[in-house]
């Protein structure tokens, strides 16, 4: 039979072993009711709507402009002056007896000179308006008076052309001390041509029936002088580099065309051969597109700045004095103010941001546009320093409108000085690459959308640790990527965020494939889903190290402590049991 002292000795040594078993067992299942109560999603991850992941298309946004063509407004002649006597003979065998009525005398044609009377058509280019027809050249009415007297002339007409060419006559008029000025009908005069040039032929006897008379002839015809070399282009040479959501920017345009006009001049053999008008000489006034909205105007004529007011009140442009076609080049600088943003950017991203293959493959879709400037002239050069995507991880890039889209690598470091002193980027500050893009050209009104295919090489990992730099186990970590939950899908109005993420026993979080760039975690206690700490971290750093000033014991260690302590109190109680029985 057992003693009492032997049943004691037994139910203790079955007390000890419970409290071993104990041990091991109660941090084990504190551990997994820790990991497995976080699978109850807290409040900070269901306050994301699903986004409309679906790709965009022309469909959803409609160009200005199908092609780099700019508004060039309108050029208008104000004055003319040209004064140089027609031809009214020709070598033509058929005017034999009108030759000889001219060198004898019979017919005689004195020139009084050229009137100008308004411009009939003016030259306008329009990139936006399809009702207006484009016009490069411009159309002036024209009033040519000759003195004509005639006597016993062999035949009943005259002919004359005036020396500037093309020509077109609208109408005809004569008057002399008798009769007062009168059109003359179209079945009296007619369009002939002669040596290869155009003739006016007046059937002056028929009109005014008898013989011996003086008169006076008004040609009243239109004249063309073409715009060459007729364009509006943006200087180059500034670095205009959007930082802003909403940012004015002031690119330099220069303006410029040359005003070509012809005139026949008759060569020693009596042929005719067209040259350059050098004595034509206008006043003309330059209407800019969008002249309300532009300053800062210089006007070169011929490189040279001119000095004297050109501007008149409503922002035309004006040429003060006579200028000489054929021999002038006309420059107008001026700068035009723009505000330009980008719908809905992400930050410093200035885009959306969407996975699109596998688990490294992203697209940032951008979309610039033009909220205030002129409307028919677009810009071009402009540009964005996107430092979350390097130069080699760029797969593809695509506008959605055809147009021209350019990038080059750049050091991020150089452009911003303030990197140098950031605490999170340090020595890895100068190894921070990223891309200038070159946005397509805009136009006011329209979005222009662009995307850039890119491969994620980067991991965010962080460690969080106590107020001792322990690691924590177990708390919620929610990403946000300059401001916005990171995910497969972010943008200002809605994201795809991913899981919840949770430290694990060396108090790591580590997400895979993710942007360049800086982060922001918040930190919940997984129980109370109370907020802990917010953090900056960074995907440029192998490891981020964040410190929370929290006193942290982990509940398991306290059990396992206290477990531990009572096994250790109970074995020296039986030990100094069993060594006084003895």
């Amino acid at each position: 039979m057992p003693t009492y002292r032997n049943k004691k000795k037994g139910i203790l040594k079955f007390l000890v072993f419970i409290l071993i078993i104990l041990n091991f067992l109660v941090p084990m299942f504190l551990i997994g009711f820790n990991i497995e109560i976080n699978f109850n999603y807290p409040n900070h991850y269901h306050d994301s709507v699903h986004p409309k992941t679906q790709g965009f298309s022309k469909n959803d946004y409609e160009p200005i402009l199908n092609e780099e063509k700019q508004g060039l407004g309108s050029l208008n002649i104000t004055d003319f002056i040209f004064n140089e006597l027609g031809f009214n003979s020709s070598k033509s065998s058929d005017l034999t007896y009108y030759n000889q009525d001219l060198s004898e005398g019979a017919l005689n044609m004195t020139y009084k000179g050229t009137e100008f009377i308004e411009t009939t058509k003016i030259a306008q280019v329009d990139n936006i308006n399809e009702n207006i027809t484009d016009y490069e050249k411009i159309t002036v009415t024209l009033n040519e008076t000759i003195n004509v007297v005639y006597n016993n002339t062999s035949v009943n007409f005259l002919m004359y052309a005036p020396r500037l060419t093309p020509f077109l006559v609208t109408q005809l008029s004569v008057e002399n001390n008798t009769t007062p000025i009168k059109p003359v009908t179209q079945g009296n005069y007619s369009i002939e041509k002669y040596d290869s040039i155009d003739f006016l032929v007046f059937n002056y006897k028929n009109y005014y029936k008898y013989n011996a008379l003086n008169f006076t002839m008004h040609i009243i015809w239109e004249f063309n002088l073409t715009i060459d070399s007729w364009k509006l282009t943006q200087y180059t040479e500034e670095n205009l580099i959007i930082e802003e959501e909403d940012q004015i920017i002031s690119p330099r345009f220069n303006y410029q065309f040359n005003l070509i006009g012809h005139e026949y001049n008759k060569t020693e053999d009596d042929t005719f051969i067209k040259i350059l008008a050098d004595d034509l000489w206008v006043n003309l006034t330059v209407n800019l597109p969008d002249k309300e909205l532009l300053g800062n105007h210089i006007l070169k004529i011929n490189f040279k700045n001119i000095v004297v007011d050109f501007l008149n009140s409503d922002k035309s442009v004006y040429t003060k004095a006579l200028i000489r076609v054929n021999n002038t080049n006309f420059f107008i600088d001026f700068t035009a103010n723009y505000i330009i943003r980008f719908v809905e950017p992400v930050d410093e991203t200035w885009a959306i941001d969407r996975l699109v293959e596998d688990k490294d493959i992203r697209e940032r879709i951008y979309f610039p546009t033009i909220i205030s400037g002129p409307k028919h002239i677009y810009i071009k050069y402009v540009n964005i320093l996107e430092e979350t995507i390097g130069f080699d991880q760029v797969k593809s890039k695509t506008s959605l409108f055809g147009r021209f889209l350019s990038y080059i690598e750049i050091n991020v470091t150089e452009l911003e000085e303030d990197i140098r002193n950031s605490l999170i980027f340090h020595e890895n500050a100068t190894k921070r690459q990223g891309i200038k893009i070159t946005l397509p050209y805009m136009i006011n009104g329209e979005v222009c959308p662009f995307t850039f295919k890119y491969e994620t090489d980067k991991d965010l990992r962080v460690i969080i640790t106590d107020n001792i730099n322990m690691p924590i186990i177990g708390l919620d970590v929610v990403i946000y990527y300059y401001g916005e939950k990171y995910g497969t899908y972010i943008s200002k109005d809605n994201n795809q965020p991913i899981g919840p993420t949770i430290t694990d026993e060396n108090g790591e979080i580590l997400v895979e494939y993710v942007p360049n760039g800086n982060y922001t975690i918040k930190i919940y206690d997984s129980i109370t889903d109370e907020l802990i700490m917010e953090a900056e971290v960074s995907a440029h750093v192998d490891t981020n190290y964040v410190a929370t000033s929290i006193w942290h014991f982990p509940l398991w260690i306290l059990t396992f402590g206290s477990i531990n302590g009572i096994v250790i109190g109970l074995g020296f109680i039986i030990y100094k049991k069993q060594k006084i029985s003895k």
